[in-house]
């Protein structure tokens, strides 16, 4: 018993030392940014929403901040929170010898899901798209216009614990799995929409968050003066998610007949469009408009589908030979693909919604090294940027 009780406090003695080695040096690297950013303790203290005294503490070592205080932090200093305190959730990914079910090893499908059966751990091949049964939280029993009451099983607790996220990045999908992965009871639930109708249900009150990549014909800048002329003076936190690429998605059949947008003017040529609003469909505009294309002149340009998975799967289908949409999109379906340009996917998030538990949640997963990986390695986006805050000032001055 006495050698259990001396072994129990070593390994706490350890523990304590690593953690308070820890939290000094996560002090360190906050004062560094601080400084290098110009800032004083007091105008940092400002910004975060706290105390200069509690700002001194976490600097000089002796103070954790807890995760509403670091991601405070981080975004006053428009840093993520790994690289402000350098924290790391573990290795960002490992091998693991597996039993694979359901695929070629061989073949182009590369995704699994992953489960231990009988001490193994068995790898089940997993399609890029699919068509599934939806799981719903309830059921629309009486409707007036857009009010309407609802049966459902859900707990206060578990609709408090959803987040809403607006706009066509088909990676909203990883992001609600990751929650409920890591951060359960959250998760998430999309709002499939153009970026112009992602704007409006924030106006609206209708989502916490809305995915943009809207390019300023003017400037060549993303999202920022297509927001602050849709928010006017209401307050927002833009953070961006990924970068991504965007470019015409072609039938295998006619790859060698598309080769860009030009190619789009023939007759033989059937495009499927994305909606008005959509950042795919400004693309398209204005690149038919540099090349003195008239809309009128492109079979299937009023062929429009929501988002950038339809878009991909209505040229799988037959239905169009090409259409504007992401890599990912392409890539699922296996279709040819010719890069347009790269575009910064941004996520607004109105200052009123900055503090619900599932918005905290997500800027969690954003500031996670763990899930910048997971996101490029199935999407194969650039996360180098993910959780860096863009604009933390008002919409509008």
């Amino acid at each position: 018993m006495g050698s259990g009780r001396f072994f129990m406090k070593a390994v706490l003695c350890h523990y304590t030392l690593q953690m308070t080695s820890n939290v000094a040096k996560a002090g360190e690297l906050l004062r560094r940014a601080r400084e290098a950013h110009g800032m004083t303790q007091i105008e940092l203290a400002r910004r975060a929403g706290m105390s200069r005294q509690a700002l001194g503490a976490i600097e000089a070592g002796a103070y954790q901040p807890g995760v509403t205080a670091a991601i405070a932090l981080a975004r006053a200093l428009g840093e993520t929170v790994e690289n402000l305190f350098g924290r790391d959730a573990g290795e960002p990914s490992r091998r693991l010898p597996v039993d694979l079910i359901g695929a070629d090893a061989a073949g182009p499908e590369r995704r699994v899901a992953l489960a231990r059966v009988g001490g193994r751990v068995v790898a089940i091949a997993q399609p890029a798209v699919r068509v599934a049964l939806t799981p719903a939280a309830g059921m629309v029993e009486l409707a007036r216009k857009r009010r309407a009451e609802v049966e459902t099983t859900r707990s206060d607790e578990e609709i408090d614990a959803t987040l809403a996220i607006a706009g066509c990045d088909p990676a909203a999908a990883i992001l609600g799995d990751w929650l409920s992965r890591h951060r359960a009871p959250f998760g998430a639930v999309a709002i499939p929409c153009s970026s112009m109708r992602a704007l409006d249900a924030l106006v609206e009150g209708r989502a916490h968050v809305a995915g943009l990549h809207l390019r300023d014909p003017r400037g060549g800048e993303y999202n920022l003066a297509v927001m602050r002329r849709r928010l006017g003076h209401r307050r927002a936190t833009v953070v961006t998610f990924a970068r991504w690429e965007l470019g015409l998605a072609i039938a295998p059949a006619r790859r060698d007949a598309i080769r860009s947008v030009a190619d789009l003017a023939r007759a033989d040529q059937r495009l499927v469009n994305r909606e008005r609003g959509s950042g795919a469909r400004a693309t398209l505009d204005e690149a038919l408009a540099e090349l003195g294309v008239p809309v009128e002149s492109i079979t299937g340009y009023d062929f429009e589908v929501g988002g950038h998975l339809e878009v991909a799967a209505a040229i799988a289908a037959g239905r169009a030979d090409a259409g504007i949409t992401i890599r990912l999109a392409a890539e699922a379906f296996s279709l040819s693909f010719a890069p347009i340009r790269e575009e910064r996917y941004d996520l607004v998030i109105p200052d009123t919604e900055a503090d619900a538990p599932p918005v905290r949640a997500m800027f969690e997963a954003l500031n996670s090294r763990r899930f910048a990986c997971e996101i490029s390695q199935l999407c194969h986006y650039d996360t180098g940027e993910m959780g860096r805050v863009i604009a933390p000032a008002a919409a509008a001055e």
